[in-house]
């Protein structure tokens, strides 16, 4: 925010200076005299922060926070796309409440990326974990007239007012090019894949902050942008602070006296393990303690997967932003299909087991998947053999096998210290 302290001089440099006659200047001083009293737009006008991290859904936060913490909040800004409230039915997306409660506790700066849009707002850095939306890797230029109209619009914001000139997102350009000098991509998740985390348009990335070593590795052989790993910030609290249980354990009726599975199916189509196994899953509720996860985003896409959960009575976490810290902490066991939450476990060093889904293997998402490299390690249970697993659970001798190799697949896929990941990405992105 731009205190009234500050060069009285700086917002001459925003417009072109044949605009500035004498009676110009003396016009636009009295406005920003005017509104400088008004502390809470004025940041419309003359953006000070470096990094915007562009958010397009809630459950970002979690990803997001630790590294907003070490930050602070003088260094960044969050902006939200379009779709960010409503999800493709038109409907309030889950966990909109939650989120916007707590960056307004935690006050922190937001925009909606239409008012940075109108504005002609370019962020120094703007953080992804993808581009969101568009296909096209250029970016059509801004004519001198609209360059002078979207500065008149910040004045408009500023003053509380909606911008003469509206400027719609462009849906052919990837999104951050639209906000941002650089892009700096924030990997999500460890799991790769030709189908989707590899796609053309990393080219766009300045910078990837990597999990560890094997994503940095394949990054860098695909890939002109910088590379720093930064490990899991997201899971920092799990090494560094006690987690307090009592309140995990309530709302799931977490008995003491038994091991608890957390089940985490990814968000994957006919390649989900809802279907398959949610009635198998639901019989070990007697021997087991059962909390099932989905992927937030299957809330909408994958409806009929959640009505199989319920009619098998199995207890669902339905908040999307909700601290991972605490379900990894109160859980004995993992249980993973596809997507990034296996590498989660590894990561924090959870004993970690798979669902196979018949045929899903060959989708295009998971052929030569970094996935599919961990199922050749770990125990692979089908639909024939699933009722082995309460051997496997109290058998200590394969709990003890188990994370031996969870252990050798650390080292090997991250190399990197468990813990303290938002302070060193803080560390890094103030570098720049």
């Amino acid at each position: 925010m731009i205190e009234a302290s500050q060069d009285q001089n700086w917002y001459y440099t925003m417009l072109p200076l044949w605009l500035w006659s004498s009676a110009a200047r003396k016009s636009f001083n009295k406005i920003m005299k005017n509104l400088r009293k008004k502390k809470s737009n004025i940041k419309y006008i003359c953006p000070t922060k470096k990094y915007a991290f562009l958010l397009h859904e809630p459950m970002m936060l979690n990803h997001y926070e630790n590294v907003w913490k070490a930050l602070g909040h003088s260094e960044f800004v969050i902006v939200l796309t379009e779709k960010f409230h409503v999800d493709e039915n038109g409907e309030e997306k889950e966990g909109i409440p939650s989120f916007l409660n707590h960056i307004t506790q935690e006050k922190y700066q937001t925009f909606d990326i239409q008012h940075i849009i109108n504005s002609g707002i370019f962020f120094d850095y703007v953080v992804t974990n993808h581009p969101i939306s568009g296909t096209s890797k250029s970016i059509k230029k801004t004519t001198k007239k609209d360059i002078l109209k979207k500065l008149l619009n910040r004045i408009f914001i500023a003053f509380g007012r909606q911008p003469i000139w509206q400027y719609n997102v462009d849906i052919e350009s990837l999104l951050p090019l639209q906000i941002g000098k650089k892009q700096i991509r924030y990997m999500y998740g460890a799991d790769l894949s030709d189908a989707w985390s590899l796609m053309g348009w990393n080219e766009i990335y300045d910078i990837f902050l990597c999990h560890g070593v094997n994503d940095e590795r394949i990054v860098k052989e695909r890939f002109p942008g910088k590379t720093f790993i930064m490990g899991y910030p997201r899971y920092d609290d799990y090494f560094d602070s006690e987690i307090d249980l009592s309140s995990i354990k309530k709302e799931f009726y977490l008995s003491d006296q038994k091991k608890t599975l957390l089940w985490m199916p990814t968000l994957g189509g006919v390649g989900s393990s809802i279907p398959v196994y949610a009635k198998l899953i639901a019989d070990l509720d007697d021997e087991f303690n059962v909390i099932v996860r989905p992927h937030p985003l299957s809330f909408v896409q994958e409806k009929d997967f959640i009505y199989e959960l319920e009619k098998n009575n199995l207890k669902i976490d339905r908040n999307s932003t909700r601290n991972m810290n605490e379900l990894f902490s109160a859980s004995d066991l993992i249980i993973a299909d596809y997507g990034g939450t296996p590498f989660s476990s590894i990561f924090i060093g959870k004993n970690l087991i798979f669902l196979d889904v018949p045929g899903a293997d060959s989708m295009p998402i998971n052929v030569d998947s970094s996935v599919l490299e961990l199922k050749k390690h770990l125990p692979v249970f089908t639909p024939e053999n699933i009722q082995n697993l309460p051997q496997f659970l109290n058998s200590q001798t394969s709990l003890d096998e188990n994370k031996k190799m969870i252990d050798y697949l650390f080292e090997k896929y991250f190399g990197s210290t468990r813990g303290g990941g938002s302070a060193r990405v803080a560390k890094f992105l103030k570098s720049l």
